[in-house]
């Protein structure tokens, strides 16, 4: 499987996920970020990923501080969800701490500049994105997550012992 450029990828313009960043890095596509996504099954879970890249230097140390142009770091999104950032060209995405489903998902991935602000050409924003097979096993069950049952169940439960406890006092003085 090979990554595009969401450039080449969309055929309609994208709004750059700018994770509350209130401005953009235009570029011409000349200098803007090149790169190609490599992700392989990690036979112990998760997916190993590399991003080859040129026209872009991976500063980790100057993140979230001023931009520089062709200097960042990139956000990675797992089906649109923003999972991490990533400060060089390999990464392990772990399947069971961030997928919040089994099957097909996209894996994106966007330069950012050191100030978090997303790198575009004609404000689409410059990155990649491949799609992946997540297996189910590869999942963390919803209620370990916060997502499930037990995440509701907690409150609720004391929510009644409050009431039942305000009911009793309130019997008590009554009678």
């Amino acid at each position: 499987m090979t990554g595009w450029i969401l450039l080449v990828a969309s055929t309609s313009p994208l709004h750059a996920y700018s994770d509350g960043a209130i401005t953009i890095h235009e570029v011409a596509q000349e200098v803007a970020p090149k790169a190609s996504l490599e992700v392989k099954k990690d036979p112990t879970g998760g997916f190993n990923v590399h991003v080859s890249s040129s026209n872009f230097v991976w500063r980790p140390e100057s993140a979230s501080r001023e931009h520089v142009v062709g200097e960042g770091h990139a956000h990675v999104y797992l089906d649109g969800r923003k999972i991490m950032r990533i400060y060089n060209e390999w990464f392990h995405l772990n399947t069971y701490q961030f997928a919040t489903r089994a099957g097909e998902q996209i894996v994106s991935i966007e330069f950012v500049g050191n100030d978090h602000a997303p790198y575009t050409i004609q404000g689409i924003p410059v990155g990649l994105e491949q799609i992946i097979d997540v297996p189910f096993d590869e999942i963390q069950p919803a209620s370990t997550k916060g997502e499930g049952a037990t995440s509701f169940l907690a409150p609720s439960l004391a929510f009644l012992i409050i009431v039942l406890a305000g009911l009793l006092i309130w019997r008590r003085r009554v009678q």
